[in-house]
Formats: C-alpha cells, sequence, structure tokens
C-alpha cells in the first residue's frame, strides 16, 4: 500500500486544485450519485437495498476528500466517516466479501480520477502545472483510499465474525429444534436457514481432527456448489444436502459418515439420525472411513450397547479377540471363510494364501474355541464384526 505520495504542488496547480475543490464542493450530491451509479452497474453483487448505504458512504466520503484537499491535510491522516464505517458493516452482515467493498472503492476512484482529469482540462494550466496537478491528485487519491480501506478493514471483521457467530448459533437452533421432532413451520424455518426443507435431503457427517474451518471446506467441496446446511455439533460438523447421493473419495482428509436419502421434515430427521449412527459405529468399531449408513447399518444396531456388544464378542471369540497379531490373523481368515460360504478355495483366493494355510487357520481357531466353527456360527459370525469392540 502506498504511504506517500507526489510532493506538494506548486502555486500553479495549487491553484487549479483550489477551483476544482471549490466547485465540486457545491455539486457534492450530484457527484455522489453518479459515482453510487457506477458503483452499481460495475459491482452485479450490490442489489438496490445498498443503494442508499453506497449513496451515503459515498457522500460522505466525497465531503471529507473536499475538506482534506482544501485544507492541506495528509491523504494518509484521514479518518473514516461514520457512514463508511456503517458501509462496511453491511457488507459484512450481508455475506458479502472485504474484496468486493475494496471494489466498489476502486470503482469509484477511477471514476473520480476521470471526473478530475476532465475539469482539470478546462482550469487555465500551463503544461508543466497541468502534469503537476494530475500527479498529485492521482497520488493523493491512492494514499487517501488505502488509508480508508485499512481503517474499515477491522469493524468489517469485527461485524463478520458477529454475524457468523449469530448466524451459526440461530442456524443450530432452528437445526436442534427440527431434530427435537416437535411440530415446525417449514416454510419459515426453510427460510431462516437458507435451505429448503420440503424436498429430498441426504445427511452427512464430517469429523475428525479438524478444526471447524477445515470441516466446512470439506463439506462445501463434498457438495459440489449444491445448496448445503451445515451446523456445528460437539466436536463434528451436522451437514444437509438437497441430493440423494454423495461422493466422498478414499482419500478425503477427514471422516465421514453418511445416512440415507429421506423426503422432507421427517426425512431430514432420518438422514442425519443414519449418519449420526454410521459415525458411531465407525468409531466404536474402528472402522475406516468413508461410511455410509447402508453398509454399517447393522453394525450400528449391534453395537448400541458397547459395553453389552464387548461382552458378547469376548464370550463368543475368546482367545480370539485378544488383539494379538496371531488373533487378528485367524479372525481375518474366519470372516473371509464365512464370506465364501465356507469353501477353503475360495477364502484362500479372497486372502492370497495358499489352500492349505487357511485349513490350519480354521483347524486353529477351533482349538482356541472350543468347539468346530459350524457351531454357533450366526453368533460367531456376529462376534466376528464387532471384534473391533474387544480392544476399544
Amino acid at each position: 500500500m502506498r504511504q506517500s505520495f507526489a510532493s506538494p504542488p506548486t502555486r500553479a496547480s495549487r491553484a487549479g486544485i483550489e477551483e476544482i475543490v471549490a466547485e465540486m464542493s457545491g455539486e457534492l450530491d450530484d457527484v455522489a450519485r453518479f459515482l453510487t451509479d457506477v458503483i452499481h452497474q460495475e459491482l452485479d453483487e450490490l442489489d438496490d437495498e445498498m443503494y442508499v448505504g453506497t449513496l451515503q458512504s459515498v457522500r460522505s466520503n466525497l465531503g471529507l476528500i473536499m475538506t482534506m484537499l482544501h485544507e492541506g491535510v495528509e491523504p494518509s491522516d484521514a479518518v473514516a466517516p461514520s457512514e463508511a464505517v456503517a458501509y462496511a458493516k453491511e457488507y459484512a452482515r450481508r455475506g458479502l466479501s472485504f474484496e468486493l467493498l475494496r471494489r466498489a472503492y476502486r470503482a469509484a476512484q477511477a471514476a473520480f480520477s476521470r471526473m478530475w482529469l476532465e475539469r482539470l482540462r478546462t482550469v487555465d494550466l500551463d503544461p508543466d502545472a497541468f502534469a503537476e496537478s494530475v500527479g498529485f491528485f492521482n497520488d493523493w487519491l491512492f494514499t487517501w483510499i488505502d488509508a480508508l480501506e485499512r481503517q474499515v478493514l477491522e469493524p468489517y471483521m469485527t461485524e463478520r465474525e458477529r454475524w457468523i457467530r449469530g448466524s451459526a448459533a440461530m442456524r443450530a437452533e432452528q437445526v436442534r429444534a427440527v431434530l427435537a421432532g416437535g411440530r415446525v413451520d417449514v416454510a419459515e424455518v426453510s427460510t431462516r436457514l437458507g435451505y429448503e426443507l420440503r424436498r429430498t435431503h441426504l445427511a452427512f457427517i464430517v469429523y475428525g481432527d479438524g478444526a471447524f474451518p477445515d470441516m466446512e471446506r470439506v463439506a462445501l467441496s463434498l457438495a459440489d456448489s449444491r445448496n448445503v446446511l451445515t451446523v456445528p455439533q460437539g466436536g463434528h460438523l451436522a451437514c444437509w444436502v438437497g441430493h440423494s447421493d454423495l461422493a466422498v473419495p478414499e482419500d478425503c482428509p477427514l471422516h465421514v459418515a453418511v445416512g440415507l436419502p429421506g423426503a422432507g421434515v421427517e426425512g431430514f430427521r432420518r438422514s442425519h439420525l443414519e449418519a449420526s449412527l454410521a459415525r458411531r459405529a465407525a468409531e466404536v468399531l474402528g472402522l475406516p472411513g468413508p461410511v455410509r449408513f447402508e453398509d454399517v447399518g447393522l453394525d450400528a444396531l449391534l453395537s448400541q450397547d458397547a459395553d453389552e456388544a464387548r461382552r458378547f464378542v469376548m464370550r463368543e471369540l475368546g482367545p480370539l479377540a485378544d488383539g494379538s497379531d496371531m488373533s487378528r490373523r485367524l479372525v481375518k481368515t474366519l470372516t473371509a471363510f464365512y464370506d465364501e460360504g465356507s469353501s477353503f478355495v475360495r477364502a484362500a483366493r479372497r486372502l492370497g494364501v495358499h489352500e492349505n494355510t487357511v485349513t490350519y487357520r480354521v483347524q486353529r481357531a477351533e482349538e482356541l474355541l472350543g468347539h468346530p466353527v459350524s457351531e454357533r456360527r450366526l453368533e460367531l459370525q456376529v462376534a466376528l464384526r464387532l471384534v473391533g469392540l474387544a480392544s476399544a
């Protein structure tokens, strides 16, 4: 940013500057409207509701510029008018970026510089004085705007943080009310959330070792520019997207648990419950992410009572649940053996080992269990699914 500007103008060029200042000081309302129109024409993000605020900010800034030029005050000493500060805060409240505010200032600066140059051409100045006046004013205005931007940045950031906290708190309160299962004014809540409840929803939860901004980034990337609702809940981020599917890459930087799609308010609740159950099952059983309720629904059901599930695993598997390298190999082999219809050949092919190795491991498992693997088969298969609980 510029911290200095051209040397003070000579008496000749100063006279030209004073003449324009005196002329414009009587036309500030018209000049302000012109510059406001320029800003709103160039920045599509600004709607008609912002026009009055833009006009007030521009008018107060123009008055300050004329006063400072007339009195010979350093542009870096400018103090932002209250209207300019209020205008910056309005950007924050509307979720508009500070970069957009900077673009508004630069658009007005360019238009104002052209206007100044046109008026300076009508002043009787020799070429040297004219060039000097142009250089002085452009440097002065650059320095002034830099000073103003620095001063309105802090109130913008403060208001933005307050707005985000308030908005997040409001969303969290509304979502809690919906999830609680009471009667909901769907149209009103949808408006407050900025998210339509009268459609199909897919809930997902982002969790893991990351701050909420990191979780937000993951949620937005997964939503792929679709309308997504995010609400912090404890140490994770609850999310909903108006879609029936969600592609989660295997290398996702954080864990993601996904529910099933559901329609309307009830679908909103049910999908979130399913995502929550999937997350809990993944954490309790140590399942790698991403996890989907449709894949871990049985695990979620079986692990509802973690203590009882753990006792069940220890009772059915005994030494096979001790977490040693040998027991893990036997558990993996038994799981493949059952999944392949008790076929030693197919289990060996699935595990990438010799058939005799599978035969030996199954026999060893039977020795540790104290009975053939054909007995209590259902109980053993359930225990094998929950074996992660034993070491959790």
